[in-house]
């Protein structure tokens, strides 16, 4: 919130993003591109870990529980396969995420991963909401 502008192109104000996640906007190659740039990141600077939370819409993984389901399998496995760290996963679209804030009463138990934590949707303050809305959520492999 007090944080200047920086020169990634991140306004003054507005959210960092998290952990090794591209800034909110940035990503212009789809899922596997920012998974791939994310797993480039060398270990050695990293001794905590790397962390990357990464938002998919269920379309993108594919139009069936199962296929989103192989999908999803083989994108965590050549992630880690390629060096990647550390990966918390939300599969949302954004209207669903919109009308839980809209409508909380209608998902009592939509349960969303921040970061390193995962928490109810209703329970974040209405600026945590907006920061989770306003993430990625990748439409394109």
């Amino acid at each position: 919130k007090n944080t200047g502008t920086t020169p990634n192109g991140r306004q003054a104000g507005e959210p960092f993003s998290p952990g090794a996640n591209p800034a909110y906007g940035a990503e212009q190659n789809g899922a596997l591109a920012s998974l791939l740039s994310t797993a480039k990141i060398p270990y050695k600077y990293a001794r905590d870990g790397i962390s990357n939370t990464f938002g998919v819409t269920p379309r993108t993984l594919g139009n069936d529980i199962s296929s989103q389901e192989d999908t999803l399998v083989n994108m965590v496995d050549g992630y880690m396969e390629n060096k990647g760290m550390h990966l918390n996963i939300n599969v949302f679209n954004r209207d669903t995420l919109k009308d839980a804030q809209a409508h909380p009463e209608k998902y009592p138990t939509l349960t969303v991963r921040v970061s390193g934590y995962c928490v109810y949707f209703a329970d974040l303050t209405k600026e945590q909401q907006d920061d989770v809305i306003s993430r990625t959520y990748f439409e394109a492999m």
